[in-house]
């Protein structure tokens, strides 16, 4: 073992008559401190899973204060926010893009150029939150047209009406944290984030419930303390970006004004990466109004195995970033022979958090199931034993969904934006035909629906995994190297 290099005893896993190494500790010690190894990707991931994780933290914090608040606005609030998730993933998909564009300039020493990307984000971001305002009218009259309750429907338009507000300041901020994960500064991201968080955490059971008989808002409520939190989270963003480039580094003071070259390159790759999160996202929304369709209490035990696997779903959700900006920036340098070391070692990470919750949903799902119960069990009585198997479902399939976003991640990394794309919608298009089919021309029901979500992420991380493999992906960076063009 004394005359191979650490690459090589670094992959010894990938020729099996070495896979005995995998049990030596030096294997181990190598594959951490490796360059794309564990030490560089827990790194960058752990600042973005405690981001993502208080973001989702937030979200489970207003349908828990609404379940304590009554069954039926936290669906309400459910519905909505499945709808409002569908719409914005389009032009948030645009601003996480940019990670993509920041990370390559960055690994390619363009540096001078990230500005200019940057501020074109924020201004399609914003363009697109006004969109979520206007739209305002047209939610409740949609909900009722699909079956929806007066009642609820009009619950419903009451929570949009302020989550389209919290929309602009969302969209708005989503460049300028891609910034920061590109240059791989993740730590101000997480801190920022958690600034949000703990403003919405104060102010969710002061604007649900009241205070003294005072601003009790009920549904509201929670909408108001999410857009209050985006937007001081929003001016937070704005003042570091602008602070971090005080030498000019990153041209980000002399770029903040239109540039339609960088804006149609970005708006060209990343509509074709925010189309496949898109139909990834409706395809989730589209399932979310098939179980409401088959009664309150399959669409408030999945609200209740959603709510759980976003907490979960962080974790992949962090490795995910990291895997896309090392990966970007080692294809801006040219060493695209690093981008499957990269992936591996995200896969690898994620296995390990995704495989302990596994085990959790499989073996002690009521324990999940009774926080969400356990202030009105009369009410839940119906749900909980759904909810309990819908759980189980979600622990067979938690490694398999870390995987898809890991794949797709190195991938959107690497540049190859139109693969994804074409792959996802394939997929999802066979999909959501089954589902129809299985339910409305052959009574299946929700177990059926749920069995092809895990079908669904089996395919995907098999597409993916053999694209990636494949290295179809080589000639797909961003990076320009005229330099008329910076």
């Amino acid at each position: 073992m004394k005359d191979r290099t650490p690459n090589e005893l670094a992959d010894a896993y990938s020729r099996p008559f070495r896979l005995a190494e995998l049990f030596t500790l030096a294997y181990w010690r190598i594959w951490y401190a490796r360059e794309c190894g564990g030490r560089e990707t827990l790194r960058l991931a752990i600042p973005i899973i405690i981001s993502w994780s208080s973001v989702t933290v937030m979200t489970i914090t207003d349908r828990l204060c609404l379940a304590w608040y009554g069954q039926t606005e936290m669906n309400a609030s459910f519905q909505a926010s499945c709808l409002f998730w569908g719409l914005i993933c389009f032009p948030q998909g645009i601003g996480v893009f940019v990670n993509t564009f920041v990370a390559q300039y960055y690994g390619a020493n363009q540096k001078k150029r990230i500005g200019s990307v940057i501020w074109q984000g924020v201004f399609i971001g914003l363009s697109f939150g006004l969109l979520f305002i206007a739209a305002t009218p047209f939610i409740e009259p949609f909900f009722r047209a699909i079956g929806q309750t007066a009642e609820l429907a009009a619950l419903e338009k009451a929570y949009w009406k302020y989550m389209a507000l919290a929309a602009v300041a969302s969209l708005g901020l989503e460049s300028l944290q891609s910034f920061f994960n590109g240059i791989r500064e993740t730590k101000l991201v997480m801190k920022l984030t958690i600034l949000g968080f703990a403003v919405n955490m104060v102010l969710d059971p002061i604007l649900i419930f009241g205070v003294n008989g005072r601003l009790e808002l009920g549904v509201e409520g929670a909408a108001i303390a999410t857009a209050i939190a985006m937007w001081i989270k929003f001016a937070a963003f704005v003042y570091y970006t602008v602070k971090r480039d005080r030498n000019g580094e990153y041209g980000i003071r002399s770029s903040l004004k239109l540039n339609f070259h960088e804006m149609k390159r970005l708006f060209s790759f990343g509509s074709m990466s925010a189309l496949q999160t898109s139909a990834e996202q409706w395809f989730y929304t589209l399932f979310v109004l098939v179980m409401g369709w088959f009664g309150e209490e399959a669409s408030a035990a999945t609200a209740i195995a959603y709510n759980m696997n976003s907490l979960l779903y962080m974790p992949a959700i962090g490795f995910g970033v990291a895997t896309s900006t090392i990966v970007g920036n080692v294809v801006g340098a040219g060493r695209q022979e690093l981008v499957g070391r990269a992936t591996r070692t995200a896969m690898a990470l994620a296995s390990v958090v995704a495989g302990v919750f596994s085990i959790l949903f499989l073996t002690v799902p009521e324990f999940f199931v009774n926080i969400y119960t356990m202030r009105e069990p009369e009410t839940f009585a119906a749900t909980r034993p759904l909810a309990t198997n819908i759980l189980r479902i979600v622990g067979i399939y938690l490694v398999a969904d870390a995987y898809n976003l890991i794949l797709a991640s190195a991938l959107r990394g690497a540049g190859d934006a139109r693969f994804i794309m074409i792959a996802t919608f394939a997929v999802v298009a066979s999909i959501v035909v089954a589902m129809f089919g299985g339910v409305f021309g052959f009574g299946l029901g929700v177990y059926w629906c749920w069995a092809l979500q895990v079908t669904y992420l089996l395919v995907n991380i098999t597409v993916f995994g053999l694209r990636l493999r494949s290295g179809k992906w080589r000639d797909k960076g961003l990076v320009e190297t005229n330099a008329n063009l910076v």
